[in-house]
């Protein structure tokens, strides 16, 4: 009907700006993602080619995988009590169908426009990332960004983070392939490298390690530069025991000096508004965070140390910064944090890494009595809240979430069955991508594959969409010359 008025490429047209509605909203903007399902799924039906789009989504294997795995959410209906949670839980996922329909009944219309669509991504991805620097540094008070990864003001800062190292990806494929507009190119994979480590988010960092480790061994791989190959595993190797040894070595700071904590109180209400009494911005002690900045600077914990310190010291604290190092920012800071949370916190609570070593436990547990079948599409949240009952968790209500692991959260919800389906579909993408040379599918592949382990992509609408749009993208081969 359409092509009658605008012409034969009305809906090839239609579909691209689709693509880019997705490939842009998917960093910065829910609207624009939920614009691409509707428009796209209106631009199929006006077009009305069923035929040809039947034939395309059956022609590709790994389209047909993720569509199996979203009606495997419609039969955990059948075992479930909660059939409340479950319909909206189905609902949430519905771009797992939609967008896999959308993208697998269209080809992408050319590798011109596919370049388009990459520039669309890295572009939104620095002015964005821009506007979080700009917001943290100058208006961190008036927004009340208290942590460093409240910079995040486009979504949640690891699926940020993750976008960040597939943005890295697109530089150095762009690079790779001697593209044009060089000198772009290198500067912003150069700023989403300064902006992954200063940022602290892990997830971003393993997405980026896995960027550059994955490139190494594609390129070494093709050359057939398999010493240099095998040197560099030993390299990281080697790194990765320096990192895990550096993890296991506890927080200490021997000072020789006799704490007086009342003289501390007194020293802290004389300089600071905040009681010694209540908590910090980040909703800690103000006792335990002084202590702990106080030694480390190598200062007692008495009046004379309070006194030492700079008034920027003071906001510091009030902050919630629990030690002079953190303040440094960079990812050594949030390392520093982990190696505190390892050997030192005796509650989860409030610690990002305890946490989920608690959800996990807790996904465990159900897991054990539920591992067959698991418990169905619409008691996980309802199981794991009584797990967390039966089991006394130390984890405050509040923080008494999902288990912030896909594979355990699919095997909680579907039992060892749904499980190994949702690995195998995963490692089947990987291994047509490394067949069809195709980087940097296989890079976010095994970048997906790598942080299922410690996120629950699939429970946000970002990340549902992130992960359908580009499985769906790359479930073909395409070329970026």
């Amino acid at each position: 009907m359409f092509k009658r008025y605008f012409g034969p490429q009305i809906h090839h047209q239609v579909h691209f700006l689709v693509l880019a509605f997705f490939i842009i909203g998917v960093v910065c903007s829910k609207f624009l993602m939920s614009m691409g399902l509707l428009l796209g799924i209106l631009n199929l039906l006006t077009e009305g080619n069923f035929t040809s789009y039947f034939h395309r989504l059956r022609e590709n294997p790994l389209i047909l995988l993720i569509l199996l795995f979203y009606t495997l959410h419609l039969v955990g209906l059948l075992w479930s009590s909660n059939l409340d949670y479950g319909l909206d839980d189905v609902r949430k996922k519905t771009s797992l169908l939609l967008i896999p329909l959308i993208v697998g009944s269209h080809p992408i219309p050319s590798s011109k426009r596919w370049i388009t669509l990459i520039h669309f991504f890295i572009l939104t991805l620095v002015i964005t990332a821009s506007i979080n620097l700009i917001a943290y540094h100058f208006f961190a008070e008036k927004l009340n960004l208290i942590d460093i990864r409240d910079m995040s003001l486009f979504g949640s800062h690891i699926r940020y983070g993750i976008l960040m190292g597939i943005g890295l990806a697109f530089c150095l494929e762009r690079l790779y392939q001697g593209a044009k507009y060089r000198n772009g190119f290198i500067a912003s994979a150069l700023f989403f490298l300064i902006y992954t480590f200063y940022s602290q988010v892990l997830s971003g960092v393993i997405a980026v390690a896995i960027v550059l480790v994955g490139l190494i061994v594609f390129v070494l791989w093709k050359r057939r530069q398999f010493i240099v190959l095998i040197s560099s595993f030993i390299v990281i190797l080697l790194g990765s025991t320096a990192l895990i040894y550096y993890l296991s070595q506890p927080v200490t700071y021997s000072i020789l000096c006799m704490e007086k904590y009342d003289e501390m109180e007194s020293a802290w209400n004389l300089r600071s508004s905040l009681n010694y009494d209540s908590l910090d911005k980040r909703k800690q002690p103000v006792a335990s965070t002084l202590e702990r900045y106080l030694s480390s600077k190598r200062l007692c914990a008495n009046a004379d140390g309070v006194q030492k310190l700079t008034n920027e010291d003071i906001h510091f604290v009030e902050t919630g910064f629990a030690d002079v190092h953190e303040t440094y920012g960079g990812i050594q800071a949030r390392l520093l944090d982990i190696r505190y949370q390892l050997h030192h916190a005796s509650n989860p609570s409030g610690h990002s890494i305890l946490e989920r070593i608690e959800y996990w436990k807790n996904a465990w547990a159900i897991i054990e009595n539920h591992w067959f079948i698991g418990v169905g599409t619409g008691d996980v949240d309802d199981a794991m809240q009584e797990m967390y009952n039966e089991r006394q968790s130390p984890l405050t209500l509040e923080r008494r979430l999902r288990a912030h692991n896909s594979y355990l959260t699919y095997y909680v919800t579907f039992g060892i069955f749904g499980f190994l389906f949702f690995l195998y579909f995963q490692l089947k993408f990987i291994i047509q991508q490394w067949k069809w040379q195709q980087w940097l599918g296989f890079l976010f592949g095994i970048i997906a594959l790598v942080t299922f382990l410690f996120e629950d992509t699939l429970e946000s609408q970002m990340g549902i969409t992130m992960f359908a749009f580009f499985y769906a993208v790359f479930s073909r081969k395409i070329t970026s010359k």
